[in-house]
């Protein structure tokens, strides 16, 4: 959803170093922003402020890229920077929280629906994560999931509500499942599931590749969802290891 730097802690806390060049040693934080697909048209959230818990209170992040986004642009490989290699001082981020505007809107069967946000406007919603210690001459990535299927909920009447569910990964704990199929079209969709986790993704129809992002370490089952004429596909026991993209290579679809 957008580039942030971090703004200067009072009290000795996590601040960005602007000087140039920057201090040797100190840790070098970078956020992005993925989504987990859901089977709307669009989904358009308007972020206007993200802050951080950095032991003494919330801190605001100044972000560099605020406004209207398509979350369903971030699937399949594709991400949006929040954060791009900032240098900070030593520090702990606690929490993250996520501020958004009131100009949310969903598609639907190419119906344009206003998405309500009862709370969280000023306050923010939070996102899901462990604390991260952010130590001198370290190098953090952080992912941020933002699961649209579960954060989107119909009231009826053609109303729907947002109620965000976004989580916080360390890069290095997560990994990803990508590969190509054969023939291009013949599956729409895949999922990776376990017995405690479910992660996919749209497979893109002119070249047949997929990347499944955000993926927890462990074995999964991988299901191909076919297009008409085509045959349902389960490759099982493909493993995902922290830090890595398993490759699973071609996959035919009958």
């Amino acid at each position: 959803m957008l580039t942030a730097l971090i703004f200067l802690m009072v009290g000795g806390g996590c601040k960005k170093d602007s000087s140039t060049p920057p201090h040797t040693g100190n840790p070098v934080l970078s956020m992005k922003m993925v989504d987990a697909p859901s089977a709307y048209d669009a989904v358009n959230v308007e972020v206007i402020g993200l802050e951080a818990n950095l032991g003494n209170g919330w801190t605001p992040l100044a972000l560099d890229n605020i406004g209207v986004y398509d979350l369903l642009s971030f699937t399949n490989g594709n991400s949006l920077a929040l954060m791009n290699d900032t240098v900070m001082a030593p520090c702990t981020i606690s929490e993250l929280r996520l501020i958004l505007g009131t100009n949310n809107t969903v598609v639907v069967d190419g119906i344009t629906y206003d998405l309500t946000t009862p709370s969280g406007q000023t306050s923010g919603y939070k996102v899901k994560m462990d604390a991260q210690p952010l130590i001198a001459g370290g190098v953090y990535h952080l992912v941020l999931d933002f699961n649209t299927a579960k954060s989107i909920h119909e009231t009826g009447s053609g109303k729907y509500m947002l109620k965000p569910v976004v989580t916080g990964y360390l890069q290095t704990s997560i990994g990803s499942i990508a590969g190509t199929i054969s023939p291009v079209t013949g599956a729409y969709y895949c999922e990776a599931t376990t017995a405690t986790d479910t992660s996919g993704t749209y497979i893109n129809q002119t070249d047949g590749k997929f990347l499944i992002s955000a993926v927890l370490p462990g074995n999964y089952n991988v299901k191909f969802f076919p297009n008409a004429g085509f045959l349902e596909k389960i490759v099982p026991g493909v493993l995902v290891v922290a830090g890595q993209t398993t490759q699973m290579g071609t996959i035919t679809i009958e």
